[in-house]
């Protein structure tokens, strides 16, 4: 039998379900269920409100998002706005409609008008100034857009105001993978992907108060907010600064004609707002000490440099759809470890990640009798590399912060794992990638968040939203392009 928070959600999925099919069978728009759904949204239920903005973002927003097609960008634009109408005429957004009143939008329309002006790039040429002091760069919240969009954005940032400072404001994910950047100073701002609708709303207004402590005594031609498409502004919906002062990269729609990836759009772009330059990758700047245990551990597993190093992710971030199976799982990491590589699992985070890592970890053990598991975080990591335990692995289990495990990525043969972060960091640290890409909702987001940087890589897309897995075939594929970026 249901209970109450599996029926609001069944009723809330149906109802955004019906105002996309709705939309796109026969191109009408109805506002009556977005206004339901925004009801639900402001509950005082909990379940209803978890609900309903789960269907919100989940099944309209992102969905929506990753369709990379301008009419999307409208549909999105005009749904969200009325979302937004709706929480702040309720009395717990009273301080989102004063905001909002101060960048003088009163109302949905002007909220759309305005977001449809941002759309643009050619408009914003007069952004450029040697007066510039200050460069706020919005965090895309996730770590892998953070690598693939956000770091190229600073990047050509940085060459273009050789003299500004730069901030990120964003979690502490961004200080683990950029904190070795002498010119980037960081302000923590947690984001909840999971929140309710109006916890994510009231976020903005945390953002606003932080850009404006940044660029506080400064003129209005000596500071930029760099947006490359963030949770933070709901997608540049809601103004964090007035427009002329504001990078916008439309990430949804720009390029919508062309296979290139984010990275390369996002390249384009700032070649069109800035002037033609060499194309900008991505990059991560470590801290030291994560880059000197990385160095340390890759050195002592490797034994002599005799066996490659595999750095092996099956974290999906909680999105069923983009898991290939266990077989696949298991059978990956132990048939590496076969051929004489040298596997670090992440353990990933969350209940399930770490039940699938155990899987895999005991898998390894049962079909090699002779192999050897360490396992690592925090505690025992300068104490497993005093001991010199290491060179007797067979496999090093990873549990802990990103940025360790960035540098642990980074000192790898080959990378391997679902559509997630990883393969991100590693193009980003010239590393090689496979990339198992399975539950994409469009064909087009393939193209747009394959792994760029100089190393080779090979994504390896699979339509699980329509039919399961061949588990054995991708398992075959996958190393298949190990043997041949090892050449073993």
């Amino acid at each position: 039998m249901m209970n109450h928070e599996e029926s609001q959600l069944n009723q809330t999925e149906r109802l955004a379900s019906e105002f996309l099919s709705s939309f796109y069978r026969e191109g009408v728009y109805l506002g009556d269920l977005m206004s339901h759904l925004a009801d639900f949204a402001l509950s005082d239920d909990e379940a209803t409100a978890k609900s309903a903005s789960r269907a919100i973002f989940t099944s309209l927003v992102e969905r929506l998002a990753d369709s990379f097609d301008p009419a999307s960008v409208t549909l999105y634009n005009q749904l969200f706005a009325q979302i937004v109408a709706r929480c702040r005429a309720d009395r717990r957004g009273e301080a989102i409609d004063s905001e909002l009143k101060n960048f003088r939008v009163e109302s949905e329309q002007d909220m759309i008008a305005r977001a449809e002006s941002l759309r643009s790039s050619k408009s914003k040429v007069d952004l450029i100034s040697s007066r510039v002091k200050m460069i706020v760069a919005l965090s895309r919240v996730t770590v892998g857009a953070d690598v693939a969009i956000t770091s190229v954005v600073i990047e050509r940032l940085k060459q273009i105001f050789p003299d500004a400072r730069i901030a990120i404001i964003g979690g502490r994910n961004a200080t683990e993978l950029f904190g070795g950047d002498w010119r980037l100073t960081f302000h923590q701002l947690d984001y909840r992907r999971a929140g309710e609708t109006l916890e994510r709303l009231v976020n903005w207004i945390d953002v606003l108060n932080c850009i404006r402590s940044l660029t506080e005594g400064l003129d209005r031609d000596e500071y930029l907010i760099a947006d490359p498409d963030s949770r933070l502004t709901q997608l540049g919906l809601l103004p964090v600064a007035e427009d002329d002062r504001c990078l916008f990269f439309p990430s949804r729609e720009y390029g919508h004609r062309s296979s290139l990836s984010l990275t390369e759009l996002a390249s384009v772009w700032l070649d069109e707002i800035f002037g033609p330059s060499a194309p900008t990758l991505p990059r991560v700047s470590l801290k030291p000490d994560d880059i000197d245990a990385g160095r340390e551990v890759a050195k002592q597993v490797r034994r002599n440099n005799s066996r490659p190093v595999v750095t092996v992710n099956f974290g999906v971030g909680e999105n069923a759809a983009k898991r290939i199976g266990d077989v696949f799982e298991k059978s990956l990491a132990a048939e590496l470890i076969r051929q004489q590589a040298i596997v670090i699992l992440d353990r990933g985070a969350g209940e399930d990640e770490l039940r699938r890592a155990d899987a895999v970890i005991d898998n390894a053990l049962k079909l090699h009798s002779r192999v050897r598991v360490i396992e690592l975080d925090e505690e025992n990591l300068k104490l497993a590399l005093d001991s010199n335990q290491l060179p007797l692995a067979d496999m090093v289990v990873w549990r802990g912060r990103i940025g360790m495990l960035a540098a642990l990525i980074g000192q790898s043969d080959l990378y391997a794992g679902y559509d997630s972060a990883g393969q991100h960091i590693a193009a980003a640290m010239c590393v090689p990638t496979i990339d198992v890409m399975a539950g994409y909702t469009s064909p087009r987001m393939v193209e747009r968040w394959r792994p760029t940087g100089k190393s080779q890589s090979r994504v390896i897309a699979i339509d699980t939203l329509n039919s399961p897995a061949n588990q054995k075939a991708v398992l075959d594929e996958a190393l298949r392009c190990a043997r041949e970026f090892l050449k073993t």
